[in-house]
C-alpha cells in the first residue's frame, strides 16, 4: 500500500510513521507543507491511503483536512487529532475525511483503521488506548 503521511516532524507524527512503516509491503511517503500541497511535483504518484495528523497544522481542522481532500480527491484520508468528543470530529468527517483516530492510539488500532480506510470502509475510532 502507498500511504502519504501529511504533518509535520513532531513526535506523534514520526510514531505514526514508524507505526505505518512496521507493515510490510506498505510505503510511507512524508510530507509536511500543508500550505505547498497543491504545488509539489513531489506529490503526483497515486497513493492507496493518506493519514494525516491534523494536529500539527495552523488552520482548523477542517480546513485543513478540506485541502487535502482537494488536492487528492479520490484518496481516502485517515485524519489524526486528540478530540474524544464526537462533535469536533464530525466536522472533519463533513469536510471529507474517510476516518479518524486519536492521535494516541495503539499500532495495532492505527493499522486496522489504515486497512479498513484504504479500502473504502468509514472508520472513527475515538477512545484512549
Amino acid at each position: 500500500m502507498q500511504i502519504l503521511l501529511v504533518g509535520k516532524a513532531s513526535s506523534i507524527t514520526t510514531t505514526i510513521q514508524t507505526m505505518l512503516q512496521s507493515v510490510e509491503d506498505w510505503s510511507v511517503r512524508f510530507y509536511s507543507d500543508l500550505n505547498n500541497l497543491s504545488k509539489s511535483k513531489e506529490l503526483q504518484a497515486d497513493f492507496d491511503l493518506l493519514v494525516a495528523n491534523i494536529e500539527d497544522f495552523d488552520e482548523t481542522s477542517t480546513k485543513a483536512v478540506s485541502q487535502i481532500c482537494k488536492q487528492f480527491p479520490d484518496t481516502p484520508l485517515l485524519a489524526i487529532h486528540s478530540y474524544l468528543n464526537k462533535t469536533l470530529i464530525k466536522p472533519m468527517i463533513i469536510a471529507g475525511a474517510t476516518g479518524y483516530i486519536q492521535n494516541n492510539v495503539s499500532e495495532n488500532k492505527l493499522i486496522e483503521a489504515a486497512q479498513k480506510i484504504a479500502s473504502g470502509t468509514k472508520c472513527i475510532i475515538a477512545e484512549s488506548t
